[in-house]
């Protein structure tokens, strides 16, 4: 089956004083109807501005989408014209935005952003968007949902801005969902409902789904693949089994162990990830995770290693055979400074 979404060696830039941040450089994925891709990584990585280059929702200035192409349905969207770009936008892909507090208008109730893409994408008529739109805030949990159709964004928990932007996301059954944090802010109970609304939206519909989170036990329960970032790049790529249960780049292994893990047998002390994420301008030729990797080796100061195949359908940009068994060196080798 051909990919719904194939994204190819995206590049975006961010024009600054200091210099360009390669906010994503080279990244590269495809998702099928009817699958669930993950992208996992720490706060910087690149993930929300991959998820804003697909929609071309990026500021320009300072942004800049510098290179590749993201081909949905077969036609690039970098090239399509911001006319064809908005009958796309919110019809056949639709995003939940992270901060739904920024996202929603201010001015205008909720209803009446409900509402407006019905009318726009949908052709429906005022009386038939708002028993959807009345129908959809029922659907996510948002109680008295025909009386709340009239309040602001203002009158909102944090929790319920959120349930609205998945509403609206959902609302004209999208070929291709983004979801950008899609449970932030949301208790464990409506977390678990609005998961189980995506994963249905996705069986019934055949909704291709891209999940982007720091949650790993939401990718875990949910996703058929997954992709790992770290600054601005894909540093492993798998299915979601093959990933968790033999993760090859030590940035993956990393976040594996800082986790707790109900299926493992014995007691294990949490392991965090020392160090911070690089500054992506003038990033240097080399390994972006050697500063702060426990496998650290001299050969990762000389060479930014590319995505290799460790298994099939597995690739990881390590230049080691690492995996989550082996053990942790006590110190780096000798005269190496991280």
């Amino acid at each position: 089956m051909a990919p719904l979404l194939e994204v190819r060696n995206l590049q975006t830039h961010f024009h600054t004083q200091d210099g360009i941040v390669k906010a994503v450089d080279g990244v590269s994925f495809a998702v099928k109807r009817g699958e669930t891709l993950g992208i996992v990584g720490e706060s910087g990585c690149g993930k929300s501005v991959t998820s804003l280059s697909m929609m071309r929702l990026i500021p320009c200035p300072p942004g800049e989408l510098a290179g590749g192409q993201i081909l949905f349905d077969g036609a690039d969207l970098l090239e399509l014209s911001e006319e064809r770009m908005r009958h796309i936008r919110g019809n056949r892909i639709a995003m939940i935005f992270q901060d739904p507090m920024t996202s929603l208008n201010p001015v205008l109730t909720v209803g009446r952003q409900i509402t407006e893409a019905l009318e726009l994408h949908l052709q429906l008529g005022r009386k038939a968007a708002l028993a959807r739109a009345t129908e959809l805030l029922h659907m996510v949990g948002i109680p008295s949902p025909s009386k709340r159709l009239e309040s602001y964004p203002h009158q909102f928990s944090g929790g319920m801005r959120q349930r609205v932007m998945i509403a609206m996301a959902i609302s004209c059954n999208p070929e291709l969902l983004i979801a950008d944090e899609p449970t932030t802010a949301l208790d464990v109970t409506i977390q678990a409902q609005i998961l189980e609304l995506i994963n249905q939206l996705r069986d019934e519909l055949q909704t291709a789904v891209i999940i982007i989170t720091h949650d790993l036990g939401v990718v875990a329960g949910m996703t058929d693949r997954v992709t790992v970032m770290y600054a601005g790049r894909v540093v492993e790529a798998g299915s979601t089994t093959e990933i968790f249960a033999n993760p090859r780049m030590p940035y993956t292994i990393g976040l594996l162990r800082s986790i707790p893990r109900l299926d493992e047998q014995e007691h294990r002390k949490l392991t965090p990830i020392r160090g911070l994420p690089p500054n992506l301008i003038d990033l240097p030729a080399i390994c972006p995770f050697s500063p702060r990797c426990d496998y650290v080796q001299h050969a990762c100061l000389h060479q930014n290693p590319p995505l290799r195949d460790v298994a099939t359908n597995h690739q990881a940009a390590c230049l080691f055979d690492i995996t989550i068994d082996t053990p942790i060196p006590e110190r780096p080798p000798e005269g190496l400074l991280v």
